[in-house]
């Protein structure tokens, strides 16, 4: 169970930096180096899957100060209707980020099921991949990222 638990979250961590390289592929003024990843061509068009990953790791990238995770803290709680308390203690309890928290209450409550977060979790736990537990929830993924973005803090000015 603890060597699945390793590989999700080395999974999701290498899907951060997949993300985080594609983000900054496409910021400007950054070499033509990093302009080359896959994700950022037009042969390749993002899925929903991506835009939902992507702002799992804008998410996860603002909880990393302490007054990051309170502001991080303090949004999900008001749009997930749960208290900072426990999504501090499920942050911690089930080992996510916040960004992948906030996707496991998206897709249980995208869900009409009845699943909650913490069965999302199990899912996930479990070897399920995103996509499948889209399909046994009945969750289209493109719901889910277009509510995702409300998660995402304001764009710090430049």
């Amino acid at each position: 169970m603890m060597a699945l638990l390793n590989r999700s979250i080395l999974l999701f961590s290498l899907a951060c930096l997949i993300c985080a390289h594609a983000a900054l592929a496409s910021a400007p003024g950054v070499s033509a180096t990093f302009a080359a990843s896959p994700a950022a061509t037009k042969s390749t068009p993002e899925t929903a899957l991506h835009r939902i990953q992507r702002t799992v790791a804008r998410i996860d990238a603002e909880a990393k100060t302490p007054e990051g995770e309170a502001a991080v803290l303090k949004r999900l709680s008001v749009q997930l209707a749960a208290s900072e308390d426990s999504l501090k203690q499920q942050h911690d309890a089930w080992g996510l980020g916040y960004g992948e928290l906030a996707m496991a209450y998206g897709f249980a409550r995208a869900s009409r099921t009845g699943k909650t977060p913490a069965d999302v979790v199990e899912m996930r736990t479990d070897g399920a991949g995103w996509l499948d537990i889209a399909k046994k929830l009945g969750v289209r993924v493109d719901t889910v990222a277009s509510r995702m973005k409300r998660h995402v803090g304001p764009k710090s000015p430049r």
